[in-house]
């Protein structure tokens, strides 16, 4: 593998451990939100307990409690629950209640789903550890593992046990893992985008106010290739111990930026927004899904205007009908994080991950849960139903693509901006989407995707 590759998927690493982190921490926010095109009205208490929700009619069911007698669907999930710089156990949190509510509505073809979960505590050993205990726990799948560390190894200890990855979130260490079936190309992927969100606005002088690591330079010189439109007129690293953000946001705009994107851990980002608030500036900012919820960005008040976020999915407070489940279902786990308001991108594909296992299991009619089994299915599975979550694309888990990048999920990815004119439980502002971006499209002609033409 060249040098230069080499050097940039252990930036990528990093960057992954960023989303990670972005996606993780728990917020307080008291905002609400949930709109794809104007006003939206669900719950008024903002609980997210649906009221009379239709399951048939927004594509999901109601059989009734599942069968206790019947050998359960047992699935598991392994990250990071609390580091100093990671907070995933949210995505623990969001599988369990998701397996509990549609153990209410049938389950896995009337059987039970039991859940197994593992904190890797960022460590090799754990991470490893914790392949085992989910190994001899008899899980048949996991749903939504992020590993943090060991990635390679956890990846091939799964695939030696037998135990198919669904929804997972591959790094470069796992990106050609054919036991890996993502539903995105997960945190790395986003970073790719950004640039790309921007330009659909117009913008091709480019400013990245971005983690501080003396490769990114590396990623810039990627970024150059994959957008020949894009100017990146300013690359701005944000050192650890920085108290002065507004510096970033004004060394952009001195250097000719006409929109900056924010590749960065939530906290960080969130200062930089905060200073450019403070500051006044005009400077249009391309940012992620998983680092703002609902509550986060409705903080921002009117400068949330000026932000662009890009995610493969829907935010939890969009108005899909099937989102009326899902919020209804993490918001009675009465976790703070898993309240609509507050909800971030990671604990979302927990349940999305396990809806779509168990319509996959529904559809060929699975009843016997073994290994083999699950991962026939997965194999065997084609535009399996994602009731709009992805802007109208379905999931084929089993899709290769071309290039490093191979097991990239769903292509579409979409662009999201805040309209104060659009509503969530009666409360001013929210998510609509703007725009879609084709992740293979974008890889195109690069290393990481399929060659030209594309």
């Amino acid at each position: 593998m060249p040098t230069k590759i080499a050097r940039l998927l252990a930036v990528l690493l990093a960057f992954m451990l960023v989303a990670a982190a972005c996606g993780g921490d728990d917020d307080d926010g008291d905002g609400d939100g949930d709109d794809a095109s104007g006003e939206t009205e669900t719950d008024g208490d903002g609980s997210g307990e649906a009221e009379e929700i239709d399951y048939e009619a927004i594509g999901l069911w109601d059989d009734g409690p599942c069968d206790e007698s019947l050998e359960p669907l047992h699935v598991g999930m392994m990250t990071a629950f609390e580091t100093p710089v990671l907070s995933l156990e949210d995505q623990a949190f969001a599988l369990e209640a998701a397996a509990t509510a549609f153990n209410e509505r049938g389950g896995a073809n009337g059987a039970c789903i039991e859940v197994t979960t593992c904190d890797d505590q960022a460590t090799l050993d754990q991470a490893v550890s914790c392949v085992r205990d989910i190994d001899e726990a008899g899980v048949h799948a996991t749903i939504n593992d992020q590993g943090s560390i060991g990635q390679a190894e956890v990846s091939q200890a799964m695939a030696d046990a037998g135990i198919p990855r669904i929804a997972s979130n591959v790094t470069q260490d796992d990106w050609d893992d054919e036991n890996a079936y993502p539903l995105d190309a997960s945190g790395t992927g986003v970073t790719f985008l950004m640039p790309q969100a921007l330009l659909d606005q117009g913008i091709t002088q480019q400013g990245l106010i971005r983690v501080d690591l003396a490769e990114f330079s590396v990623f810039v010189d990627l970024l150059g290739g994959l957008y020949p439109e894009v100017d990146i007129v300013a690359d701005i690293p944000v050192p650890a111990g920085t108290t002065d953000y507004s510096q970033f946001i004004l060394g952009a705009e001195d250097r000719g930026a006409e929109g900056v994107s924010l590749p960065l851990g939530e906290q960080e980002a969130v200062q930089v927004i905060n200073a450019a608030q403070q500051l006044g500036t005009d400077l249009p900012i391309g940012s992620s899904l998983g680092s703002f919820s609902h509550s986060s960005v409705a903080g921002f008040g009117d400068f949330a205007d000026q932000m662009i976020f890009v995610w493969s999915f829907a935010p939890a407070t969009f108005d899909i009908p099937v989102y009326d489940a899902l919020r209804a279902d993490l918001a009675a786990s009465g976790e703070d994080s898993l309240q609509p308001e507050n909800l971030k991108a990671s604990p979302m594909r927990s349940w999305i991950g396990l809806y779509a296992t168990l319509e996959m299991i529904r559809d060929q009619n699975v009843t016997e849960f073994t290994r083999e089994n699950m991962t026939a299915m997965l194999r065997a599975a084609e535009d399996v139903p994602m009731l709009d979550m992805f802007g109208g694309a379905d999931w084929t888990p089993d899709r290769n693509s071309e290039g490093l990048w191979s097991r990239a999920g769903i292509d579409t990815w979409s662009t999201y901006r805040w309209d104060p004119a659009a509503s969530f439980n009666g409360e001013s502002g929210n998510f609509v989407r703007d725009g879609e971006i084709s992740f293979d499209a974008v890889l195109c002609g690069s290393p990481f995707g399929p060659p030209e033409p594309c």
